[in-house]
């Protein structure tokens, strides 16, 4: 495992809340059985749809 991975997880209390610039990213198991990549899909579908609109 990379070492600054290990080290942030170890300091981290909450490991499954990222904060990337200004945004804090919040992560959740789910029963849907849908991928990060799939999910992460459609969240960015919806925003790039209320762009447009």
């Amino acid at each position: 495992m990379n070492d600054n991975l290990m080290e942030y997880l170890l300091k981290n209390e909450e490991p499954y809340e990222l904060k990337i610039g200004d945004m804090v990213v919040e992560m959740q198991y789910s029963e849907n059985n849908k991928s990060f990549k799939e999910c992460m899909r459609n969240i960015l579908r919806l925003k790039a749809n209320k762009i447009v609109k």
